[in-house]
């Protein structure tokens, strides 16, 4: 009943034909082979020597008309080298994945925050890369075996999380995950960073906000100019900012919560309803059954390695039955704020690892002392807070990723934020103004002032239980930071008492 499901929306790259796979689509790119679900959208330009082949969907927010196969006649005629290629596609936003052929030189390079997923083959086999470790796994010859290292099998059975994986390793032996701000030059079978690779432009507030802004308005536009959307809001700080940003287009898009046994007096639930009734735009709360089909179940959860059961019957009940023909518009501006805070000094991986909430994972304590090794020489060239590449890379790049993943069965889903022009805009203004325990912070609330002023009249995030309303005193009367960096130095400690 649900055969056409398996794998939805993925993709294989070999280096010879396989007759496995003679339901999917397929196209001879050079000497590669590559093959895609029909429900996979895949188009490809030439122009001499050089190829780009795009793998799902692309948006300019200056020309919000083009479609893919427009955006990539603009690339190529624009991009004559890896590095030209480079610096031109930061523009846009999207969930993507991008072979750029050079002659003879192939690199695949996804999205900014990787959220459509590579996973890539560091030893020889007839697979090059793929959607999934399992499907690359399914097709591979040599039959690729699973991790025999102690740590990660240990990271994997004891520790690992809600999807929150931590560096590039799989629990595959010889397949890596392609991480943002990498890109994956095939014919060495290595990943390299490409970003950051100028200096950040330091912007004032209010220039800031006005580039954002006009970015935003434009990918909002973009995607419904293409696509049926669907837009969940909350009472948060994104979401209030892409609502704004859609001022205009609101009769172009479906709003909604999923109420997963929130309760209809949640603030996700409560202050957007309070919204939609204030601006006069319909707004709708699907009370999210529980019940699942075995079968869809089954294919679900195989689909995606790290998938879990948490967003399953959003996923089977709201968007795979009601919603499958849209777009679903799910936007994460927290490299805009600083959610891990500042740089400190003297960081160290146990920070990090601290960060990731893997305080006790020796596995994840290593991975992050080769991730800080990896990671600041780039920061420190370009004046980059190392945490917010932290963030960027390993929370939003692993556990974000998987999440959009596993929701390929039931719909397609795009992050306006998803641009690297965009998030080099919000990262070149002072990090006052980007505090993550305000809400909004500046930076954004100046934007939602912008576009709509009106939809600050609400509170942002307010307190829904005791907890929250504790932290929030914490916060006004300015301990809660300190509170935090005793623990954590607590922790420390006991950490290296214990080594």
């Amino acid at each position: 009943m649900y055969k056409k499901l398996e794998f939805r929306r993925q993709f294989l790259l070999t280096r010879d034909p396989l007759n496995s796979l003679s339901e999917w689509n397929w196209l001879k790119v050079g000497k590669y082979y590559l093959y895609y679900h029909p429900d996979l959208e895949v188009n490809h330009v030439e122009l001499e020597k050089t190829s780009i082949l795009l793998i799902g969907n692309i948006y300019d927010s200056l020309a919000p008309e083009k479609r893919n196969i427009d955006i990539l006649k603009d690339i190529i005629n624009m991009a004559g080298n890896l590095s030209s290629f480079v610096s031109w596609v930061k523009q846009y936003s999207g969930t993507y994945v991008l072979l750029y052929k050079n002659k003879g030189e192939y690199f695949i390079f996804p999205d900014a925050r990787a959220i459509r997923e590579v996973y890539y083959c560091t030893i020889n086999n007839v697979v090059v890369c793929g959607s999934q470790p399992n499907l690359i796994y399914q097709f591979s010859d040599p039959k690729i075996q699973s991790s025999n290292n102690p740590e990660l099998l240990d990271f994997y059975n004891n520790h690992l999380w809600d999807s929150r994986w931590v560096g590039n390793e799989t629990y595959f032996e010889g397949i890596k995950h392609l991480q943002p701000n990498h890109y994956l030059d095939i014919n060495r079978r290595a990943a390299c960073r490409y970003w950051p690779n100028e200096p950040i432009k330091q912007l004032d507030l209010d220039e800031a906000v006005s580039k954002s802004c006009k970015f935003l308005q434009g990918i909002m536009r973009a995607i419904t100019h293409r696509h049926s959307a669907m837009m969940a809001v909350t009472a948060g700080t994104d979401s209030r900012a892409l609502l704004a940003a859609s001022r205009g287009i609101q009769d172009k898009i479906y709003y909604y919560i999923n109420n997963k046994g929130l309760g209809h007096n949640h603030p996700d639930i409560s202050t957007p309803r309070k919204i939609f009734e204030s601006i006069k735009v319909p707004f709708y709360v699907h009370d999210v059954p529980k019940d699942v089909d075995d079968e869809f179940r089954r294919i679900y959860l195989s689909n995606t390695f790290l998938a879990t059961e948490q967003l399953l019957p959003s996923i089977y009940n709201v968007y795979f039955k009601n919603h499958s023909e849209k777009t679903c518009i799910l936007g994460v501006g927290e490299i805009g704020r600083t959610f891990y805070g500042n740089q400190t000094k003297n960081l160290n991986s146990y920070r990090m690892a601290y960060k990731l909430t893997y305080k006790k994972s020796s596995y994840v304590i290593r991975q992050c002392e080769q991730l800080l090794a990896e990671m600041m020489p780039a920061a420190r060239k370009f004046h980059i807070n190392v945490l917010a590449l932290l963030y960027w890379e390993q929370r939003l790049g692993n556990w974000g990723a998987v999440k959009n993943s596993e929701s390929l069965i039931g719909i397609e889903k795009l992050d306006p934020y998803n641009s690297h022009l965009l998030n080099e805009i919000f990262l070149g203004v002072d990090e006052k103004y980007r505090d993550y325990r305000q809400a909004p912070c500046i930076l954004f609330r100046e934007m939602i002032r912008s576009m709509w002023p009106e939809l600050l009249e609400w509170p942002v995030n307010p307190p829904c239980d005791m907890r929250d309303r504790f932290i929030s005193f914490l916060e006004k009367v300015g301990i809660f930071g300190l509170l935090k960096e005793l623990k954590y130095q607590m922790n420390y400690v006991m950490y290296n008492l214990k080594r």
